[in-house]
C-alpha cells in the first residue's frame, strides 16, 4: 500500500526549497541575501549574488578576484548604504523577462537584476 503525504506537508517542503516562489519573491530574496552578505562582510556570498558583468566590473583594473576586490572596508561601506536585511520594506518589484528591478521603501534608487542560468543576480 502506498503511503500518502498530507498536502500541507508537501506545500511546506516546496516553500522551504523555493519551489513555487514567484520571480518577484526570488528578486526580493536575492536583494535581502546580498544586504545580509554585505552586513556579514561575506565577500564570497556577495559575489555569488551579482551578475557575471558586475563581477567583471569588480575585478576590472585589478588582478584580483571579486572576493579579493571586496575587502572589509568595501563591504562595510556597502552595508552602510543598504537597509537592514531583517527589516527591509520593499516597494515595487518589476519583472520583465530576464530583467527585474526592485525598490526599497525610503530609498530613491531602484536595484536592477538579471536572470542568469535561472538565478536572479544583482547588476547594480
Amino acid at each position: 500500500m502506498r503511503r500518502r503525504l498530507p498536502i500541507p506537508l508537501i506545500l511546506a517542503a516546496l516553500a522551504a526549497t523555493g519551489c513555487g516562489a514567484s520571480d518577484e519573491d526570488k528578486v526580493r530574496d536575492v536583494f535581502r541575501d546580498a544586504t545580509a552578505a554585505a552586513n556579514d562582510k561575506d565577500a564570497g556570498r556577495f559575489c555569488g549574488l551579482i551578475s557575471a558583468e558586475a563581477r567583471k566590473q569588480a575585478e576590472a583594473g585589478a588582478s584580483k578576484t571579486c572576493e579579493e576586490s571586496l575587502d572589509a572596508a568595501s563591504l562595510d561601506a556597502l552595508a552602510q548604504a543598504t537597509p537592514d536585511p531583517d527589516t527591509i520594506e520593499f516597494g515595487e518589484v518589476t519583472v520583465s523577462g530576464d530583467n527585474a528591478t526592485v525598490a526599497v521603501k525610503g530609498e530613491s534608487l531602484e536595484t536592477k537584476l538579471v536572470k542568469e542560468d535561472g538565478d536572479w543576480k544583482l547588476t547594480r
